[in-house]
């Protein structure tokens, strides 16, 4: 379980094919690994990933093929860091909202408009539309936000300058595709409500 704050973000992304799927390494700043472990989990773009092996900056996961194709990880990765996050232990403070790192799609960008007020756009997969609202709770590339907007086929963000300047909502550009998983709690709610109409 994770909270949406990102911690740090990658320095270096490699992927090495397997039978399996991917053999993923990220070189990462040694402050990040510090007390890591096999078997921890750590966000990876929004993506609930397992450490099989590590050293003082280096992390590496085993990633699925499943995983590949339900999230952005391989697009642009060598151009781009990875959002990162450690997961949470019990007393930790929770500054965002209880993020699973089970990302539900991946959704078009839209626009990324960075005025007075950067605003980002984002096409609303259909697999989670029942699940977006006006002030609820979203993660993005693994980060907690509040949705500002919520209309037919996109919805839209808010995002604050220390947001965007600590994570890789920086990158984003029009057509790209970020991973989106819609808030477990709105889920519970909005299905168990389906079950009594």
């Amino acid at each position: 379980m994770f909270s949406g704050i990102v911690q740090t973000t990658s320095k270096k992304i490699t992927f090495e094919v397997k039978d399996y799927g991917y053999k993923l390494s990220i070189l990462v700043s040694e402050t990040f690994t510090k007390k890591i472990k096999k078997g921890d989990s750590v966000s990876v773009n929004g993506v609930c990933l397992t450490v099989v092996d590590f050293k003082k900056n280096l992390l590496i996961f085993d990633v699925v093929h499943e995983s590949i194709k339900l999230t952005n990880l391989l697009e642009s990765y060598e151009s781009r860091p990875f959002n990162l996050e450690r997961s949470l232990k019990v007393g930790d403070e929770v500054g965002g909202h209880f993020v699973s790192g089970h990302v539900h799609d991946v959704a078009k960008v839209i626009s990324f408009k960075n005025d007075k007020e950067k605003i980002l756009k984002v096409k609303i997969p259909k697999s989670i539309k029942d699940y977006i609202f006006k002030k609820g709770y979203i993660a993005i590339n693994g980060i907690s936000l509040t949705v500002v907007e919520v209309k037919a086929n996109f919805f839209t963000m808010s995002i604050i300058p220390e947001t965007y300047s600590s994570t890789n909502l920086i990158y984003l550009k029009k057509n790209d595709f970020v991973n989106v998983e819609a808030d477990q709690q709105t889920i519970s709610i909005v299905e168990t409500v389906k079950k009594l109409t």
